[in-house]
């Protein structure tokens, strides 16, 4: 069952207050698979003041459904209203609130492939995890089960 987000609007022509629900609130409009790029995924200024998740499909392939959640991470700091820049370069507190907002809203199977993907220390290590890993487990579990979207919460 997918969670949707209301948003409340006032029109101002017939003074009514119309709700807009959205469902698509985890997943990006338009995603472009590249296997040249180097993160699991990341989101980018398009065109006409549109935004795009580039992912590369390589990456997603060996890591599975974990790869949606990043994807959806991605497109979480465009939902945040984050300034936009190469993964490396956000702040901790962006990291951390963009794992939240997917572990609250995303898939709750693609959010515990992501966790156990963060905790396996056999996981190839050429997989451009930011942050410490296990500080990032923990968060996405605990947002997840705040939110009631984690097994056994």
């Amino acid at each position: 069952m997918k969670k949707q987000i209301c948003i409340k609007t006032l029109s101002l022509v017939s003074l009514l207050s119309v709700a807009a629900c959205v469902t698509n609130y985890v997943n990006p409009i338009r995603e472009i698979a590249d296997p040249n790029h180097e993160e699991i995924a990341s989101i980018r200024k398009h065109t006409n003041d549109t935004y795009v998740v580039i992912y590369n499909p390589d990456t997603c392939k060996a890591i599975g459904d974990a790869c949606m959640f990043f994807r959806s991470h991605a497109y979480a700091h465009y939902r945040l209203d984050h300034a936009l820049m190469r993964p490396k370069y956000y702040p901790a507190l962006s990291e951390k609130q963009a794992d939240c907002y997917v572990a609250k809203y995303g898939n709750p199977n693609e959010v515990k492939a992501a966790v156990e993907l963060l905790l396996d220390e056999n996981r190839d290590t050429r997989l451009k995890i930011h942050g410490d890993p296990s500080i990032r487990a923990k968060n996405i579990t605990e947002c997840a089960r705040q939110a009631g979207n984690w097994e056994g919460s």
